[in-house]
């Protein structure tokens, strides 16, 4: 299935790869983001790999790292990444 970037994940996204080299440096982001890539790649071919979510049973939760998740809802004919979330925040709900 064809995945489509929100506006909020691509945000949300290079919010995190910044702080990650800020904090870590340039390879850990580049590990960060090939992990991201491998997720979407899964999420792509197998759409339902990840559970749903707690909050909607439309929105699917994929583990990127022990500190990040990336939220995303399946649709007829695409895949849409909603957004990420630092695990280390307040929950949502």
């Amino acid at each position: 299935m064809k995945v489509v970037w929100s506006e909020n994940a691509e945000t949300t996204f290079d919010v995190i790869v910044l702080y990650i080299e800020a904090k870590f440096g340039v390879i850990s982001a580049k590990k960060f983001i090939a992990k991201v890539d491998s997720v979407i790649h899964s999420i792509s071919t197998q759409p339902y790999i990840y559970k749903s979510s707690n909050f909607n049973n439309k929105v699917r939760k994929a583990t990127i790292s022990k500190q990040c998740s990336l939220f995303y809802e399946i649709n007829q004919e695409t895949i849409q990444l909603s957004y990420f979330w630092d695990n280390r925040q307040e929950p949502l709900f």
